[in-house]
């Protein structure tokens, strides 16, 4: 168990980030004790993430289809991808309230362990998770 602390840097990887990462993993380790924690300091907004699994869209909404053209991308340099995907993603419109049901469906799919394209503070976000300790399976 642990905490995941969450939030959007608004902006793409750069030496802000690095800073705002560094500064907040510290306190945040130093705040949470013997428990592990992690920041998750999505790089430009957690719609960048989202992109990372584009056939969780039209799983959440049939309609939605990613362009082909914004797969495979370093989706982590993308300047606006919430306001993209709401200009993209028309019918329904998408909304900040569908990123967790994609994610949801991206992990019930098995997507999320197979990205389409990268992104640093998502790589940097499952490498801190994965130094977690794994907590003992109880026997049956």
């Amino acid at each position: 168990m642990g905490i995941a602390v969450h939030e959007d840097m608004d902006a793409c990887p750069g030496p802000a980030y690095d800073s705002a990462r560094r500064t907040v993993s510290v306190a945040l380790a130093k705040a949470s004790g013997a428990c592990s924690s992690v920041y998750a300091l999505a790089a430009a907004e957690s719609e960048a993430w989202l992109l990372l699994f584009p056939d969780a869209f039209p799983l959440h909404r049939p309609p939605w289809k990613i362009p082909a053209s914004w797969r495979g991308k370093d989706t982590g340099r993308r300047q606006t991808p919430k306001e993209d995907l709401a200009t993209e993603l028309q019918c329904p419109r998408y909304r900040e309230t569908d990123g967790p049901e994609i994610a949801s469906k991206a992990l019930a799919h098995g997507l999320i362990n197979e990205p389409t394209g990268s992104n640093r503070s998502y790589s940097e976000f499952v490498a801190d998770l994965a130094k977690w300790p794994v907590p003992p399976r109880a026997v049956r």
